[in-house]
């Protein structure tokens, strides 16, 4: 694990491997058999598993313990809530085979994408490039900027099999939780009409994206097309808690 990576996150990691492998309603461990078998504290492990919850592997019933929720392999729509997964791991949480093809990852100037990030026009970007397919189809064609400063490493990895989201987390301590995102109907050009087998023109939901960390920085700024016939985003909004009330 990376230097200043919390805990957690290793805990969150492996836990997430054993969920994936239980069977739907199999029940976790105890806590304290957990936390004596990772050598964490019990706030440490809820954290991690709550991760977990969030991203919809587990459940916790009251008095009874956290299970392994149903499995739902079908679903291949992107899902945008405050809990930041990002495509790639919300498909392999689904139990969908992601594959990524990347078409480019170099250090670029953009005016535009460096004003979303709260950068200098003229400051240098890592510019990454990719397709996304779901069980070998082509399901997203993907433009993600972020610092080339602050991100220096993003631009010598190759992210055709992991998360960017997972990369950032566990080399740079990141952790992502808010997710602005506007989304438009887009005509697709010659270039992006060829990729996804369709004539030119045909239309596609377009999507930018901005992501912040929790101190308040942007983190990223990309833009998502999604293909002709899947291009179904669900978004979850949740009201936050009022710390007034009684």
């Amino acid at each position: 694990m990376a230097e200043g990576v919390p805990k957690y996150i290793a805990v969150r990691d492996n836990l997430r491997q054993r969920a994936q492998a239980m069977y739907s309603g199999e029940q976790l461990p105890p806590e304290p058999e957990l936390c004596d078998q990772y050598g964490v504290s019990r706030i440490t492990l809820r954290h991690a598993v709550d991760d977990l919850i969030q991203d919809g592997l587990l459940v916790r019933e009251q008095g009874r313990g956290t299970f392994r929720t149903a499995k739902q392999g079908e679903s291949q729509h992107e899902v945008i809530s405050d809990h930041i997964r990002g495509f790639f791991r919300q498909q392999a949480d689904l139990g969908n085979t992601v594959d990524t093809k990347v078409l480019d990852n170099a250090v670029v100037r953009n005016a535009k994408a460096a004003q979303r990030l709260g950068l200098p026009d003229d400051a240098d970007l890592v510019r990454l490039e990719r397709l996304r397919y779901v069980d070998d189809k082509l399901k997203q064609h993907v433009i993600t900027f972020l610092s080339a400063a602050r991100f220096p490493k993003v631009v010598d990895q190759d992210f055709s099999h992991q998360s960017l989201y997972d990369f950032l987390e566990h080399n740079y301590a990141v952790r992502l939780v808010e997710n602005d995102a506007a989304v438009r109907v887009h005509a697709l050009d010659t270039r992006m009409a060829w990729y996804f087998g369709v004539p030119d023109g045909t239309q596609v939901l377009e999507m930018d994206s901005t992501v912040i960390d929790a101190f308040g920085s942007t983190i990223a700024f990309g833009t998502t097309l999604h293909a002709p016939g899947s291009g179904e985003i669900m978004f979850i909004v949740r009201a936050q808690k009022d710390s007034s009330a009684a």
